[in-house]
């Protein structure tokens, strides 16, 4: 892994089991990640606490170039040494990477791409899918001054529908005057989708928070992270949205940190 710390990129996600939260890595101008299910990735995963053996022990890299950052799979020759090495009989699936607002796209053998869009995913197949997600800043924060002396900007948030839908799903505990938001399958339940989509749209709209630099709560609980930031903001109103309201842009006051 390249250390050099430089300006701040984005932060890169991901679970090591279905029932974990994610962790987050930041990342860093000229950082060049690995990642997969090797000891020697940057980025490991499917080796403990739930072990996949299809997944290659070296998917490929994350590199961030020029403030943009790539993905890079390894060429045909380079794959095919890593997986002699393996004992394991790995499956050989493309690397693919989900934008936020286009086609996702399979990457082919020694192929580096990275979309335009500032939210994506990259998707692994092994015996199940690993997903990391990746926040990419565009416009990073410098400033001459201490951290409690930097400017303050007016951001535009956009939702999905079922963003909008999910987001107050969770809130409207809180709205009617609870201490704490839904759990993940009371809103699963409420929109009749399974838990675990509901908690990636959830982290979903955290992400979109996160890119956006809206200032959370610092609690574990990324429920609480998310509405009460939704709620301190005033993108929550005791209505539900309607249809015509679910697809609006919200101005946001978020101070740099």
């Amino acid at each position: 892994m390249n250390r050099v710390i430089g300006t701040e990129r984005g932060r890169i996600s991901l679970r090591s089991d279905p029932d974990s939260e994610r962790a987050d890595l930041l990342v860093y101008d000229d950082s060049v990640l690995s990642f997969g299910r090797g000891a020697d990735c940057d980025i490991r995963f499917a080796h403990a606490p739930v072990q996949d053996r299809e997944v290659p022990r070296r998917c490929g890299w994350i590199v961030v170039a020029n403030g943009r950052i790539v993905v890079q799979v390894p060429d045909r020759d380079r794959r095919a040494a890593v997986t002699a090495t393996d004992r394991d009989v790995t499956v050989r699936r493309p690397v693919v990477v989900v934008p936020d607002d286009a086609p996702a796209r399979a990457l082919s053998d020694g192929e580096v791409w990275g979309p335009s869009s500032e939210i994506f995913t990259i998707s692994v197949s092994g015996s199940r899918t690993w997903d990391l997600d990746v926040i990419n800043f565009r416009d990073p924060v410098t400033s001459s001054g201490p951290a409690s002396d930097l400017p303050t900007v007016q951001h535009r948030l956009e939702l999905s529908g079922e963003l909008w839908t999910v987001l107050h799903a969770y809130a409207e505990p809180v709205l009617r005057g609870e201490r704490f938001p839904a759990t993940h399958d009371q809103v699963a339940k409420q929109v009749h989708w399974n838990k675990m989509t509901v908690r990636r749209r959830l982290e979903r709209i955290y992400d979109e928070f996160y890119l956006r630099r809206i200032e959370m709560p610092d609690v574990a609980d990324m429920r609480i992270k998310v509405v009460e930031a939704a709620m301190n903001h005033g993108l929550l109103t005791v209505a539900p949205p309607t249809p015509e309201s679910v697809h609006e842009t919200h101005p946001i006051d978020a101070t740099h940190e």
